[in-house]
């Protein structure tokens, strides 16, 4: 099965304690996660050794899935550095650590690390805050309901033969119209 690794930057709130990391966000940092988008990669994540989901997650990546849209290889313009940071954390952290002889399941590093390198930045994207304001409630204007084509039909002939009734009506009585 081929996974998508791509993941997007979330805020936490500053003075918030992460709970999946355990430690306060680093001091001069704006404070952030990586979420990976796809829920089965977060799966494939849950199911590799203990090691490698530490390495994750001390690294500032989270174990829950955020999508947000974007198409796959793309990630947000703004989130260019932040993304940075946690990746240079991770390469840190697989170095001093090792994933040598670790279960990593379907979770497969040479795709994640290929899905990163080809990753671009999105510039026309931006950060869509959703409008929480109460809109005023409008009354709603009735329209008047549509006739079908048959009671159009049946209209038109109705009419037909109330001007032919008329017709002969009057032709009837010597008169013409």
């Amino acid at each position: 099965m081929v996974l998508e690794y791509d993941f997007d930057i979330v805020a936490i709130a500053p003075d918030e304690v992460d709970p999946e990391h355990g430690v306060a966000a680093m001091k001069g940092h704006r404070a952030v996660r990586a979420s990976f988008r796809n829920a089965r990669t977060i799966a494939a994540l849950h199911s590799a050794s203990p090691k490698i989901r530490r390495i994750f997650l001390e690294s500032g990546f989270s174990l829950e899935s955020k999508g947000n849209g974007l198409p796959h290889g793309y990630y947000r313009s703004e989130d260019a550095a932040d993304r940075e940071r946690i990746l240079k954390r991770l390469f840190a952290n697989i170095r001093n650590m090792g994933v040598q002889g670790e279960y990593c399941g379907d979770f497969d590093f040479w795709q994640f690390l290929d899905d990163v390198r080809r990753a671009r930045p999105r510039a026309e994207i931006t950060r869509e805050v959703p409008d929480w304001t109460p809109k005023a409630r409008q009354a709603e204007v009735k329209k008047p309901k549509r006739r079908s084509i048959q009671g159009r039909i049946g209209f038109a002939l109705g009419l037909a033969v109330i001007v032919v009734i008329i017709f002969r009506y009057l032709a009837s009585q010597g008169t013409t119209p």
